[in-house]
C-alpha cells in the first residue's frame, strides 16, 4: 500500500518497510510506550523551561542562546531520525529535550501574558482532540483517503506561505498589527491550523497502522513515535495561540 504524509517523519517510511521487515517488527504497544517516554521527557524539560519565566533569576546568555537554537536543533533531529532510523532513539530524545525546552518557555510566556490557566486549557484541549480523533479513527467512522491526504498537504503548504507573508508584511509595516483586520486574519489562520493539525492526527494513526501491519522493523517505533509527537506539538501550539486570541478579543 502506498501513501504519503505531510508529517516529516512518517511520510517516507512505507517504501522502506519491506526491505527492513524482520522477526523484530514494530508493534502498537512499542509505539505507545516510546511515545509516552518522549512525551514525558518533553513535559519535564518544558516545566523546567517554563519555570525560567516565573523565576526571579532571569535568563542567562547561555539559556537565551539555547532557547533560540532549540527549535532549530529539534527540526534537524527530526530529519536525521527520518533519514537514519538506526539513530532515531538518540535524535528522538534530542528532539523531545529541545522542543520541550522551547515550547515550555513559550507556554510560560503565554501564561504570564494571558493568565487564567491558559496552558492548562490548551493541554486539556489537545488531549481532548487527540482522544476524539483516535476514537473516530479506531471506530471506522472516519477514513483517511488519498484525496484527504492531498487536500491536507495543500492546506499545509497554503498555511505556511500565508503565515510567512503575513509575518513579512507586518514587519515591513504594510499591515497594521493593531487593526481589527490583522487580528481577524491571525484568528482565521489559527482556526484553520487547528483543524488541519487535528486531521493530520488521523493521517498519522493511519500511517502507523499501515506500517505496523506491513511488518516494519522495530527500530521504526521510535520514528513513528517521534512523528506523532511532532503533530501533537503542532496542535498544542496552535490551540495555545487560538485560545490567546479568543481571550484577547473579550
Amino acid at each position: 500500500m502506498r501513501f504519503r504524509s505531510a508529517n516529516p517523519v512518517i511520510g517516507r517510511l512505507t517504501h522502506q518497510t519491506k526491505s527492513h521487515a524482520s522477526a523484530y517488527s514494530a508493534t502498537y504497544q512499542g509505539v505507545v510506550m516510546k511515545s509516552a517516554l518522549l512525551l514525558g521527557i518533553m513535559v519535564v524539560f518544558g516545566v523546567i523551561s517554563a519555570s525560567r519565566v516565573f523565576g526571579s533569576e532571569g535568563l542567562t546568555t547561555g539559556t537565551l542562546i539555547f532557547l533560540i537554537a532549540s527549535p532549530i536543533i529539534a527540526l534537524i533531529s527530526v530529519f536525521i531520525a527520518m533519514a537514519k532510523p538506526q539513530v532515531a532513539p538518540f535524535f528522538s530524545i534530542i528532539y523531545a529535550i529541545c522542543q520541550g525546552t522551547f515550547v515550555g518557555f513559550l507556554s510560560g510566556l503565554y501564561e504570564v501574558a494571558f493568565g487564567g490557566g491558559i496552558v492548562l486549557t490548551a493541554v486539556t484541549a489537545t488531549a481532548s482532540v487527540f482522544g476524539g480523533m483516535l476514537l473516530l479513527y479506531s471506530t471506522g467512522l472516519f477514513r483517511v483517503s488519498q484525496q484527504l491526504r492531498r487536500i491536507l498537504l495543500t492546506a499545509l503548504v497554503g498555511l505556511i506561505f500565508t503565515s510567512f507573508f503575513v509575518f513579512i508584511f507586518s514587519m515591513l509595516g504594510v499591515i497594521d498589527t493593531s487593526s481589527e483586520g490583522f487580528i481577524t486574519i491571525i484568528f482565521a489562520i489559527s482556526v484553520i491550523s487547528v483543524v488541519v493539525a487535528s486531521l493530520f492526527l488521523m493521517v498519522d494513526f493511519d500511517n502507523i497502522r499501515t506500517l505496523v501491519s506491513n511488518g516494519a522493523d522495530k527500530q521504526y517505533e521510535w520514528v513513528l513515535s517521534l512523528g506523532l509527537l511532532v503533530t501533537l506539538v503542532w496542535l498544542y501550539v496552535e490551540l495555545l495561540r487560538l485560545i490567546a486570541i479568543l481571550r484577547s478579543r473579550r
